[in-house]
């Protein structure tokens, strides 16, 4: 039973397309800081890369997007919102297509991933990363078919012990 605070980071970016390469470059800098697995580092950047990306295609904020980060008790929880109302929607991406995959790979890399909605308008899309072996406290194991993601009225729950 960890006693452990989470660690936390929020970042705010403009809707411009190197607000991604941006938000990778912050996920990486705070990873190095936490003392974080290169591996779990590696996997964040690519998770924060594309739900950034999906942030700056909807583009109906000028005030852009925010990301947080929340390492706690065996996880990574990556946050990334919006204004668009629009759920996130898995495509099919046939073997040309340059696009189309951002969502399977977020499912590929995290434990679960979702979405809500904010007020008065908007969503927050998360995803879920283990920080070890999967066996640690705070881990479960969520089955989320991509095809129709999750729409909880929250954010997952922070475990207090």
């Amino acid at each position: 039973m960890s006693r452990s605070r989470p660690q936390l980071s929020l970042l705010t970016l403009d809707s411009s397309p190197e607000s991604v390469a941006g938000a990778r470059r912050h996920t990486a800098q705070v990873l190095q800081c936490w003392r974080a697995r290169v591996e779990l580092s590696d996997a964040a950047r690519l998770v924060v890369s594309e739900l950034a990306t999906n942030a700056v295609r909807a583009r109906c904020d000028p005030d852009g997007f925010a990301l947080s980060l929340v390492l706690h008790d065996g996880a990574l929880l990556v946050q990334v919102g919006d204004q668009d109302p629009r759920p996130p929607r898995p495509r099919v991406a046939g073997p040309d297509a340059t696009g189309g995959r951002g969502l399977h790979l977020v499912d590929e890399l995290s434990s679960r991933w979702g979405y809500y909605r904010t007020s008065p308008r908007g969503k927050v899309v998360w995803a879920e990363l283990p920080t070890a072996d999967g066996s640690g406290p705070g881990f479960r194991t969520t089955v989320v078919d991509v095809r129709l993601p999750a729409l909880p009225t929250a954010p997952p729950p922070v475990e207090q012990h």
